[in-house]
């Protein structure tokens, strides 16, 4: 089914042929778990180019037709194929080719026959079917289960690599591995949006947030909650609860069919009417899959609409610099008229 939408697809955008390269497009088209490979896919054939160490692997993850060659004369044996089957024009994921592998393309075929097809690939990706569905829940469930046990471990004195560590390594030993790495900010640093781990410890009074995903099977998940410790003064527990209504007015307002950018005012617009407004810089969410952050994107200036089975994350936040920050981050399944919430973990402030 994917391989027949992907070949309609590529039709209606002028070219013969689909040359597949980053490794999440080849894993969702084949299925092949490795790395090093490509895709070439015909009106009628489908074509496997990889080398000696992954010939026997491809040959049993897939239904491909195997093609081994060397790495530095892969571009070369593959336009070799195209023409042989008489591709004219060839559809590439360009997003994802070096310039020095396009360069070598430009070797085989004049650039007007190459056509980027990385677009009509997102858009077919960011619709999940049943079965993606179901590996990304399980990330979540994992991701819901980490935070519980976080919440057992966490306490002054704890540092903040601490806790990443305790992320990974309980992400192991449950069979997954993490899909990005694991951010985990105390105190000051938690008003960075993207904080690096340090070795600061956690103090009492402190907001802690944490947010990282679980990965199985090559499919990523998404969470953020932000805890306290001990204590926390009048204006924290305030911005925390602004950012928590703020998601839930986001989720009165994700459905199939809603604007991205809408979906993304709903919650802009309660923060900046809590004053707020310059302290929430990032867009509210983003589609996750193969890839940590794909298509589509909940910002402001997302015409996109929402299409169900789309998986997206609803993740407000309020930062003051040099002061704190909170996030509190959902994973949901777009649903005809609304949404599945795929996180379960409360969002609730909890004080530990």
């Amino acid at each position: 089914m994917r391989i027949d939408i992907l070949r309609k697809n590529i039709l209606e955008a002028g070219a013969d042929a689909a040359l597949v390269t980053s490794e999440a497009n080849v894993r969702y088209y084949s299925g092949f778990t490795g790395t090093g490979s490509q895709l070439l896919i015909t009106p009628e054939k489908k074509l496997f180019f990889t080398d000696f160490r992954y010939t026997e692997h491809a040959q049993a993850e897939t239904d491909f037709t195997v093609i081994e060659t060397k790495s530095d004369e892969r571009v070369k044996t593959i336009f070799e194929y195209a023409r042989k089957e008489g591709i004219r024009r060839i559809g590439v994921d360009l997003e994802s080719v070096p310039y020095c592998v396009f360069k070598q393309y430009l070797e085989q075929t004049d650039e007007d026959s190459i056509i980027d097809v990385s677009a009509q690939i997102f858009s077919q990706r960011c619709v999940k079917d049943e079965g993606e569905i179901e590996l990304i829940a399980r990330g979540a469930a994992l991701n819901d289960e980490i935070f519980t046990h976080l919440c057992g471990v966490l306490k002054p004195g704890v540092s903040e690599t601490d806790i990443k560590a305790e992320i990974i390594y309980y992400m192991l030993k449950r069979g997954a591995d993490p899909a990005f790495d694991p951010i985990v900010a105390s105190g000051r640093n938690s008003s960075l949006p993207h904080a690096v781990p340090s070795g600061r410890k956690a103090q009492a009074g402190d907001l802690v947030t944490m947010d990282y995903g679980s990965r199985f099977f090559g499919y990523c998940s998404d969470f953020t909650r932000t805890v306290a410790l001990s204590h926390i003064d009048k204006e924290m527990q305030t911005v925390y609860d602004i950012v928590k209504r703020a998601g839930e007015a986001a989720f009165e307002a994700l459905k199939g069919g809603a604007k991205a950018r809408d979906v993304d005012a709903a919650a802009r617009d309660m923060i900046a009417e809590a004053g707020y407004a310059e302290a929430f810089g990032h867009g509210l969410g983003h589609g996750v899959g193969l890839f940590i952050h794909e298509a589509p994107t909940l910002n402001h200036s997302s015409d996109e609409a929402l299409k169900e089975g789309m998986i997206v994350t609803i993740e407000p936040g309020i930062y003051l610099k040099g002061r704190f920050g909170v996030r509190i981050e959902d994973l949901c399944v777009v649903t005809k008229d609304g949404f599945k919430n795929l996180t379960s973990a409360p969002r609730e402030l909890i004080i530990i």
